[in-house]
Parts: C-alpha cells; structure tokens; sequence
C-alpha cells in the first residue's frame, strides 16, 4: 500500500527538527587581552594576560588556528567573577515587563546569578528559558511559594506541600513566619528525606536554637539572632520582637555575638545578612536615600510605597535603639565571618529602598566597613556562593568554571566601590559591553517614568 506525500512528511519533519536541535551549535570564542584577574581567595591582582572563553566555559586557550568571534582588549583592566544576589526578588512570571526590567538591572550591576525568595510555578519555567538562553538575565535558583503558618498549618499539611515542592522541581524551600515547632520539625524531616533544602526566616515559636539544630540552609536577615542576644533574664524576652526585633533592639548585647557566631558555625548554616534592607528602614536618611542614582529606575509609586512603608516602622521605634540595633547587627556580621559560620551576600531586592544590582553594592559596601576585607567581602558573593552550592565551576576564574565574570575599570580589592565600574558583563559566555547594558538600562528607565524629565 503506498502511502501519501504528506503522510510521510509528516514523520519526516519531526526526525529533521530533532537532528536540527541535536546538532552541535558553532563554536564561540571570547578572548580578553590585557586583562587582570582578581583571585578573590588569594586576595591578588595578576598582570595583564589572556583570559579565552569557548562555548560559555573559561579554557586554558582558544584552540590553534580558530578565529575568536569576540576579541576584548580590556586594557589592563579587572576581571572579577559574576556576583551572585542570594536574597532577590522575582516578579510574577505573568507580569513579563517587571520581570524583564528586574532581571535587566541585576544583569547590568554584575549580578549573575540570583536566589529567588518567593517562589511561583511561573518561575520554573523562567529558570528554564534563562538556562536556554531565552532570556536575557542572571542564573535562577528559585524556591517554591511560602511556608509559612497559614499555607502549612499542621504536620499533615507540612509534609505534603514539601513533597509537592520537591516533585514539582523547585530548588529549595522558602520559609517565612508563623511556622510552629512541630510543624517546623515536619518540614525539616521531608525536606531532609527528599534532599531539598529549606531556608529563609526563622519563625518566633520556632527560635533560633531549633533552626541551627535542625541544619537550616540558610537564615535571612539574619532573623532570630536579636532574641537569642538578649539576655534570658531581661524583660525584653517577654516583648513582642517586631520586625527582625525592632521592638527589643535596646536590649540586646553585643558581647554575645561571639557565643552564637560560634554556634552557627558548628551547626554549618549559613546567613544571608541584607543588611541594607535593615539600614535603610532603621536608621537611612530617607530623602539621601532617595536621591541615589538608582532611584531613576523605580517608578514614583513605588518609591512613594517605600517611604510610607519607612516611616510606619519608625513611627513607635526609639531612633537610639535602632541605631544600637544596626551596631550590634554589624559586629554580629563581623563574627559570623570571623567564627567560620557562611556569609552569602544579599540585600533583599526589589524592597524597600533596594534597587536590584545596586542594592548589593551597598551590602558589599556595608561588610567591608562592617571589618570583612574587599576580598573577604567578594567571596560572599563568589567563591562562598559556590561551596555552598557545591558548584566548584562557579563563581571562579580559573579554566573549567562557567564563564560568568564581570570587567570593572578598577580594583575591587583596593576599593570594594569599584564594583560599581563596570565595563562590560559576561553571563555564560554571552557579552555585554558598556554599550548594551546602558541601552537596556535606558528602557528599564523609561518604563519607571514614561513621562520623561521634567
């Protein structure tokens, strides 16, 4: 029986595409001439040499006889590895213009990679199109929505939800307040069982003896700390914390920092500060805050949002005491680094005051005064990123790790403010020169205020 011309199209159209997509892409070869590579775990500048890049991966040398498709004379300039932002915040997937202007602005501060704080289906499939080169933005590692007391209320509950996050293919699980022991425990057991980590807040039933004790991934802004720095016997441990522990924050003592950086070391958890996020609520001047540069890329009513939002949270708080509380927050940095305990940078951005990209330059800023060196203060967001992912190909320069890098116009490791000069900014091999990251820039200023100057 012979059969039609169209039947046999039709099972031939599926072998070509599949041979189309299996074939192998053209080699791209990205060489950076007179180039400095800053060793963050050293804490060295080498001399000007050459740096290739093939297919997205750092190699020992383009091979003989290929022509690089992009040749980058940097001039004698830095080369750091792309940071990582560990604490953002992603828009709804369906909201694609927030997305891509969110995205647009960690890109263009030398942000490569984020850990997104608050999960949706929507963004499993955004990690995928960013992996694919679909979109253009930073790596996504993304959690699953909130457990928290309301979505989680009991152990039932608890454990299904962890295993409907696991299946679903999210990459670890995001914990916000109101979780109860038993509860806690629940989730802590299945995400155990099931290999997915669990990080984020830590709940006041819960308490930071029993998030250390259990091996949480990650505490964020550095949330139970202020309960445990207040001593057991001070009338303070019967108040309401209040935001972080707004409402204790006289009480707390700096001399304790040490028994809990060390105890957070032991346990191996680590903590991702956001300290900006804390400074600019307690203690910023608003209006200073307001007159970054980075505000041009946040719409009016969204700044309008920070600022009533600032001051509700200052109006019963004692500006004394929430000074203290920044000193104490500070030194409790310094410790942790100090102990051994992980450190990873983030600043909780898009939130209040916080531009993404630019808000983790200012944590970076607020480590090295905290008493990190600049090298220490870049392995936050680099070499720890990485141990603390088990990606050794990550957030390294050497040949073998993924080509994520970021060329600044001077040394990061003489003055941790250069990370703000930057040239150009490589994700997976892709480039971006000065030129491209200003126009994207340029529309992600346009879209805050379609009205234009004044």
């Amino acid at each position: 029986m012979t059969r039609s011309i169209s039947s046999v199209f039709s099972k031939l159209v599926p072998l070509v595409l599949a041979a189309a997509l299996c074939a192998p892409l053209a080699a791209q070869t990205v060489i950076f001439e007179n180039v400095r590579v800053v060793d963050v775990e050293s804490a060295s500048v080498g001399e000007p040499t050459t740096l290739a890049v093939r297919d997205g991966w750092i190699v020992e040398r383009a091979p003989d006889g290929e022509t690089p498709s992009t040749v980058i004379d940097a001039d004698g300039q830095f080369l750091i590895p792309g940071l990582a932002e560990m604490h953002a915040h992603v828009p709804p997937y369906s909201d694609r213009a927030a997305v891509d202007d969110v995205l647009a602005l960690f890109l263009a501060h030398g942000v490569t990679t984020i850990r997104g704080m608050l999960g949706e289906p929507g963004h499993l499939a955004l990690r995928s199109e960013l992996a694919a080169g679909e979109r253009v933005g930073p790596r996504l590692i993304t959690s699953g929505p909130s457990l928290n007391g309301n979505s989680v209320p009991d152990v039932t509950s608890a454990r299904s939800t962890v295993r409907a996050q696991a299946e679903a293919g999210y990459d670890f699980l995001k914990l916000h307040p109101g979780l109860l022991p038993d509860t806690f425990a629940a989730i802590a057991e299945a995400a155990d069982g099931l290999a997915i980590g669990y990080a984020g807040h830590v709940s006041i039933a819960v308490g930071l003896e029993r998030a250390l004790a259990a091996g949480q991934a990650t505490i964020d802004h550095l949330d139970g700390y202020a309960q445990v720095l207040v001593p057991a016997d001070s009338p303070a441990r019967r108040k309401e914390p209040g935001f972080f522990g707004f409402n204790i924050a006289s009480a707390m003592e700096v001399e304790r920092v040490d028994e809990w950086a060390a105890r957070t070391a032991e346990a191996g958890v680590w903590n991702v500060p956001t300290q900006t996020l804390i400074e600019n609520i307690a203690v910023n001047d608003v209006d200073a805050l307001l007159q970054r540069p980075a505000m041009r890329w946040v719409p009016a009513e969204t700044k309008a949002q920070w600022m009533a939002r600032i001051e509700q949270m200052r109006a019963s708080a004692d500006g004394d005491a929430l000074a203290h509380f920044v000193t104490v927050r500070r030194a409790l940095i310094k410790a942790l680094h100090e102990a051994g305990a992980g450190i990873l940078l983030g600043a909780d951005a898009p939130q209040i005051m916080n531009v993404p990209g630019d808000a983790l330059h200012h944590e970076l800023e607020i480590y090295v005064e905290a008493g990190l060196s600049p090298a220490e203060a870049l392995a936050t967001g680099t070499k720890n990123v990485s141990d603390f992912l088990g990606q050794s190909a990550q957030g390294c320069l050497r040949p073998g790790c993924v080509a994520d890098l970021v060329l600044l116009a001077a040394d990061p490791l003489e003055d941790i403010s250069s990370v703000r000069r930057i040239r150009g900014v490589m994700r997976g091999g892709e480039w971006f020169d000065r030129e491209r990251l200003d126009a994207m820039l340029s529309e992600v200023e346009a879209r805050a205020d379609p009205t234009g100057p004044d």
